[in-house]
């Protein structure tokens, strides 16, 4: 049996009404990967307003100008031009016709 590849597809809506797509290799189709992850934080509000040091940590961290994404392509996008991002995980499987083409 084909062995199943796992890839979660990060789809960037910029507000220039340009879309990015960025896939990942994934090892569990129903965790995030760290750079994901990272991207999803950078977007969650505090959830109380007070003063605590980690509300002002999560506030330096938002102030980054760009977020960085590293797989076989390397890709800078500023974080201000984000409109929107959805995350879909997909399971590829190869057909025996495709692994035979590998061999």
């Amino acid at each position: 049996m084909p062995e199943k590849i796992f890839i979660q597809r990060l789809a960037l809506y910029l507000k220039s009404g340009t879309n990015l797509v960025i896939d990942f290799k994934a090892d569990d189709p129903g965790i995030n990967c760290q750079q994901i992850e990272a991207l999803k934080k950078l977007f969650e509000k505090p959830q109380s307003e007070g003063t605590s040091e980690e509300n002002k940590e999560k506030a330096l961290e938002s102030d980054k100008e760009f977020i960085e994404f590293k797989g076989q392509r390397e890709v800078h996008v500023r974080i201000e031009e984000i409109a929107a991002f959805e995350v879909l995980s997909l399971v590829l499987t190869p057909t025996p016709k495709e692994t035979a083409k590998a061999e």
